[in-house]
């Protein structure tokens, strides 16, 4: 695991910035604690920040191919790395080293773009061929690792990070007003889009090229558009478990130790149970909870999992002075605004979990693939009711009443009856609808963003022809939510911790194999990820199994109601916030009132406008002092 950026000059007449790419480099220190390196030749500057996880002696970067005409530097694992050298030395190559990085290279000698194809991993990577003076960049199909791009002056920059990019355009971010729309809409901005303007997401599952001048970028995989399989519970069953055992033990291939992060839930707890399997030995476990928020602790459940697998358990507890206090700090590290509370939790799980493994499993993806979400089902009965409002007239009413409702959640659901499916589908976190905006938004910011959040989300939910609705919005938070929400939290906050996080539940086989399964062996009554949970009896109890879903709790309702609500008040009513004229004054002091009251749990939408807040004063307001020239003295280089 590591970070890399650099400089492409198609023209190779004025040179790349040496120092700059060193400096756009130290911003990411975090990623590669272990080792630092550069490369330069007349079109193209690399940096490079490493992570030892595997071959800890010999990984480098930039790496070369035999006669070091085609280069790569590299962010992940390549975890069927040693099935694919084996198919690559058969074919003739040559490896100096035991790295999955190496792998890519020769890859790509040999099967050229399609080398992706081949790969079984989180990655993101650039690749020059000197030869042909071809350059090319790729991203995991399931967007687990991050890689963003800008163009400037016929130049493109790229990086594992936004930070090295805004220095490398010169320091201040302009916010993209569309992209604060989908912030507030759904805590994420989706796709290709980031909140940076002037910066680009690679989607995942897709790579680029550079042809006449410009980027050519072309999708590589996608969810296979299939109908349902038609197979026995039993044998779903044994595929299913065969997939997830294989999944986990590639995970457990490193050089370093390797932990898990365990929350109680059927996910993490079923991986742990294989990790234990796999390795014959006591799991290192990491769990955290809320010692004065007893309503939102899931230790007590991690607890029960550890002792029924006989784990080594480590519990970590976190106050509302924590995450106040560390608030402004996850903003700088997520740099893309998310509305994840659980954000600073697992940085600071991680923090801990460091000390004693630098790689750590997590249950992340398992209820995108195995329909967990109560949201399925909710989606799932309200679709029920669609048609008949419709017919009625009923569908008009709502929407016509749905602005004057005082209870958020009553004018959401609202707003839902009367909307179909695919344009009332924004993926989990679906917050400010047409009812709500109409009351939140400033006249002026409503009229120059439109409403493009429910036509982004249509675009995704219409992509599958051949799938039922709940397999759709499983798509749907597949490309969006996922890797645009919860796997750049995962990502951002690991690795500002120096952890390698891996995600078993993404691998793109067992995935694929999932999304081919029949709807009701993942959603079943009100159960869901039914499969996995009747699977997982042989090794946890059922009041793991069937125990009310938290997600990864932090009570930040409560927090909000009594110690930080001044705090929260005080950045949300400042005349600087409110001087930026994207939200009515008058509703933030009335969702204000509301949630202290506790007349309606507003934490949400509160942690999303002080979210907003803080990201404009660092990255849009005083971002140059994150971004001073480092001192540091510069490593041996190669230069071409």
């Amino acid at each position: 695991m590591c970070g890399f950026c650099g400089i492409y000059d198609p023209s190779g007449g004025a040179g790349i910035d040496r120092g700059l790419v060193r400096d756009m480099t130290r911003l990411m220190a975090e990623r590669g604690p272990d080792a630092e390196g550069f490369y330069f030749n007349s079109r193209v500057g690399l940096g490079h920040r490493r992570l030892s996880i595997i071959d800890l002696s010999a990984g480098e970067q930039p790496v070369f191919n035999e006669d070091r005409s085609v280069l790569v530097v590299f962010n992940g694992e390549i975890f069927n790395y040693q099935d694919v050298r084996r198919e690559l030395e058969r074919a003739g190559h040559t490896f100096r080293t035991n790295t999955d990085t190496e792998v890519i290279v020769h890859a790509y000698e040999e099967y050229g773009e399609r080398c992706v194809d081949h790969f079984r991993g989180m990655f993101a990577f650039f690749l020059q061929d000197t030869r042909t003076g071809e350059i090319f960049l790729a991203r995991d199909r399931l967007g687990v690792k991050p890689l963003y791009y800008a163009l400037r002056d016929g130049k493109l920059f790229f990086a594992s990070e936004v930070k090295p990019l805004l220095l490398a355009l010169g320091g201040r971010a302009e916010p993209d007003e569309q992209a604060i729309d989908f912030f507030m809409s759904i805590g994420y901005v989706p796709g290709e889009l980031t909140i940076f303007r002037g910066i680009r997401k690679l989607l995942p599952g897709h790579f680029m090229r550079w042809r006449n001048g410009a980027p050519a970028i072309t999708r590589y995989w996608d969810v296979p558009d299939e109908p349902a399989r038609v197979l026995s519970f039993e044998d779903a069953e044994h595929q299913f478990l065969e997939l997830l055992r294989e999944s986990v033990k590639l995970r457990l291939i490193a050089d370093v130790p390797v932990g898990a992060f365990l929350s109680g839930g059927v996910d993490s707890s079923v991986i742990v149970a294989q990790m234990g399997e796999l390795t014959g030995k006591p799991v290192k476990t990491f769990s955290i909870g809320y010692s004065d928020s007893p309503e939102a602790n899931e230790l007590p459940y991690a607890r029960t999992v550890a002792n029924h697998l006989h784990t080594d358990h480590v519990e970590y507890h976190l106050t509302y002075g924590d995450f106040f206090e560390n608030l402004e700090h996850f903003v700088y590290r997520s740099e893309e605004p998310i509305v994840e509370s659980a954000g600073i939790a697992l940085y600071k799980l991680a923090k801990r979990a460091r000390q004693d493994v630098p790689v750590v499993l997590s249950g992340e993806g398992g209820d995108e693939v195995l329909a967990g979400y109560p949201l399925y089902r909710i989606m799932t009965q309200i679709g029920r009711v669609h048609p008949l409002a419709r017919y009625t007239g009923a569908a008009a009413v709502a929407r016509g009443i749905a602005p004057r409702i005082s209870s958020e959640k009553t004018a959401k659901y609202l707003d839902w009856v009367g909307t179909p499916l695919a344009r009332r589908y924004w993926s989990i976190p679906n917050d400010v609808t047409a009812g709500i905006r109409s009351r939140f938004y400033t006249p002026g910011f409503r009229a120059r963003v439109g409403e493009p959040v429910a036509d982004y989300f249509a675009g995704l939910f219409a992509h599958l022809r051949q799938a039922t609705d709940l397999k759709r919005m499983s798509y749907v938070d597949i490309k969006s939510w996922l890797p645009d929400d919860l796997l750049i939290k995962a990502d951002k906050m690991t690795m500002g911790a120096s952890v390698e996080l891996r995600v078993p539940f993404l691998d793109h086989k067992l995935l694929e194999f999932c999304l081919r399964l029949p709807d009701d062996l993942r959603l079943r009554g009100v159960t869901g990820k039914y499969l996995l949970k009747r699977a997982a009896r042989r090794w946890l109890p059922d009041e793991i199994l069937y125990r009310k879903k938290q997600g990864f709790p932090v009570p930040v309702a409560r927090w909000f109601r009594t110690g930080l609500h001044d705090r929260v008040a005080d950045i949300l009513l400042d005349g600087r916030t409110q001087s930026r004229g994207y939200f009515e004054p008058g509703y933030v002091r009335h969702i204000l009132a509301q949630h202290r009251a506790g007349g309606a749990d507003n934490s949400r939408r509160l942690l999303s406008l002080v979210i907003l807040e803080l990201w404009h004063r660092t990255f849009a307001d005083d971002i140059a002092a994150h971004l001073k020239r480092s001192s540091e003295p510069a490593p041996i280089e190669i230069v071409a």
